[in-house]
């Protein structure tokens, strides 16, 4: 059961580390870059840069119902044994 529940907490680490990293890029990209740092310009994200973050979005909403149903089956497969001990 631990392995399952494993499996969905890092489904959900793995939907919410994207978003927290947009919402950083977001901000990035609006921070004045004048002076030595830059030429004033936003920073846009790359394809290079995006292909990582929504990978990682994607393998946590694919994921995240496989763990649920493992989660549930494991669960009713201990029921199971349960009453049939009993």
């Amino acid at each position: 059961m631990t392995r399952s529940v494993f499996h969905i907490i890092a489904s959900i680490v793995c939907i919410l580390l994207p978003v927290i990293f947009l919402l950083y890029m977001y901000w990035d990209m609006h921070q004045p870059k004048i002076g030595p740092v830059g030429d004033g310009k936003p920073n846009y994200p790359t394809f290079f840069e995006w292909v990582p973050i929504i990978s990682c979005f994607l393998m946590g909403v694919l994921n995240l119902p496989v763990g649920i149903m493992r989660y549930r089956q494991q669960k009713r497969d201990q029921q199971n044994d349960k009453d049939n001990e009993g």
